[in-house]
């Protein structure tokens, strides 16, 4: 295997990955891998009542949803031009958004907490915000980066390890990363 591996989706958009381990599991291949260029979220502002639509975002008290697809392909070119004026260029990568550039050095005022429907919490960098056909839009940037196992097969592409892997697969694979660390 080489240092990164490239993953490709069933829209043939590819993502370039980082090998950070690879592990040999009962005669496969895995590896833990992460995006070789930074990640983002394009989420959008759920009004909550009572709410000002101008007030700043780090104000709102309304919920982070992801937006729908034709809602994600419509706010595309103001979301381009937000982060242009960072410096950075966005890249429709499989599986993700990324951005190709240095990300701002994170502050206290852009770090945003997000919990998710499962009551995890994660914390993000947000890096712009901006209006489109009158929704509220944040790109975040993962202040912890992205981690996937990807299947490696011989001879063929690697591809992500579906969400719906044996549990028992999951914890095994887990396991042997914990004994590679020691």
């Amino acid at each position: 295997m080489s240092n990164t591996l490239q993953l490709r989706d069933d829209r043939q958009q590819t993502l370039v990955c980082e090998i950070l381990e690879e592990i040999a599991l009962d005669g496969k291949n895995y590896a833990l891998i992460m995006p070789a260029c930074p990640t983002i979220q394009l989420l959008n502002w759920e009004d909550d009542e009572g709410v000002e639509r101008d007030e700043a975002p780090a104000d709102v008290d309304g919920s982070l949803t992801e937006p729908e697809p034709e809602e994600v392909e419509a706010a595309l070119p103001v979301a381009r031009a937000m982060l242009e004026e960072l410096n950075l260029k966005l890249q429709l990568s499989a599986y993700t958004m990324t951005v190709e550039g240095n990300l701002p050095e994170p502050q206290e005022d852009n770090i945003v907490e997000i919990v998710s429907d499962e009551g995890d919490v994660e914390e993000f960098q947000l890096l712009a915000t901006f209006f489109n056909q009158d929704r509220q839009y944040g790109l975040f940037a993962p202040l912890d980066p992205l981690l996937f196992f990807a299947v490696v097969p011989d001879g063929a592409d690697p591809y992500l390890l579906p969400p719906d892997a044996p549990d028992e697969l999951l914890d095994r694979l887990q396991d042997r990363l914990l004994d590679l660390a020691q």
